[in-house]
């Protein structure tokens, strides 16, 4: 079967699966594949289907002996190299690098080829990253590796390098969810009250405003993570241990996070040019580069495990001044 069949339509024509089949086809795929891109869903999706194929297996290839994963764990969200306190028997503990560099080094154990999956590459720490640097510059024999992250730029040069990188479109990213929209329509709603002018009788319906966005917004996350742990959660092999499970779930939030987060800024830049439109170009653009660059700080606070509905508070405050601001200009 065709990678693409193995796919959701919304995947089959995007040019990086184009790609990935024809390399598929070649056996050209490459030993270091890099998949990024804003959606863990489909992030996952693919790689599902690849190492499927790529190990000539109908089951989920996660349970494939030659099959190994590597995800965040521990409160840190961080991917270990492996402690030397933590060996039993001899053997580096699960979920490490050095557990799955050894893993990839092996013969496979059905003599076919082996595959390597690393969830949320980013989240790798100096030693773990150089490890596995050193594994992609001389790559195992009939071994495909694969990085999956929103953020490819947070990994080394020199891994990048060594890795094909394909970028799965923004365009096919689209939140599932059906209160979205009309969050959306009511957060414009809201940034058009900040440009009418905030007065005595204005700004305690424009806070309250930013706390109801905020909290659907917690709502619409808490529940998009919901439905698709509970789905991911039931077809777990039953070796996965309590750990393992968190920092998954843990991830699949952290996904779906930084997805909404991406749509909070398209909707910001498409009231803007809608505003711009409208007043024929008299809102200033350094009104929108604020707000994003704002949104952005909002974020970033997040991967340091800054709390979740503080910064979206933050990020609203902020954006009541910038805004505000503009419309009196």
């Amino acid at each position: 079967m065709q990678l693409s069949q193995a796919l959701p339509e919304a995947l089959r024509d995007s040019r990086a699966v184009e790609v990935l089949e024809r390399s598929l086809a070649q056996n050209r795929l490459g030993h270091g594949i890099l998949l990024h891109g804003e959606s863990p869903d489909y992030l996952e999706e693919i790689v599902r289907a690849i190492a499927a194929t790529l190990l000539e297996t109908e089951r989920d290839p996660y349970e494939h002996p030659d099959c190994f994963i590597l995800r965040p764990q521990g409160k840190a969200r961080m991917i270990k190299i492996g402690s030397e306190s933590d060996r039993s028997g001899g053997e580096w503990p699960k979920n490490s690098m050095r557990r799955l560099v050894i893993d990839i080094q092996k013969t496979a154990n059905q003599g076919g080829r082996k595959v390597g999956i690393v969830f949320e590459a980013d989240r790798m720490n100096v030693q773990s990253a150089n490890a596995f640097l050193k594994t992609l510059e001389e790559p195992p024999a009939g071994t495909t590796l694969f990085l999956l992250t929103s953020r490819p730029y947070d990994l080394l040069d020199t891994i990048r390098s060594r890795c094909l990188n394909f970028r799965i479109p923004a365009g096919i990213e689209t939140i599932a969810h059906p209160d979205w929209p009309a969050w959306t329509k009511d957060y414009h709603a809201w940034l058009n009250s900040l440009l009418t002018g905030a007065n005595k009788q204005t700004v305690p319906h424009i806070m309250l405003g930013s706390y109801g966005l905020n909290v659907r917004f917690q709502a619409i996350l808490a529940e998009m993570t919901s439905k698709a742990w509970k789905t991911q959660k039931a077809e777990l092999p039953d070796h996965v241990t309590a750990e393992e499970k968190d920092a998954m779930e843990a991830g699949m939030s952290r996904g779906y996070r930084k997805q909404l987060f991406g749509e909070i800024e398209k909707a910001t830049i498409s009231f803007a040019r809608g505003i711009e439109t409208a007043n024929h170009g008299q809102l200033p653009v350094a009104a929108l580069n604020r707000a994003t660059e704002t949104l952005e700080h909002s974020a970033g606070l997040l991967e340091v495990n800054f709390n979740q509905s503080a910064a979206l508070e933050m990020f609203f405050l902020k954006s009541m001044r910038i805004w505000a601001s503009s419309a009196s200009k």
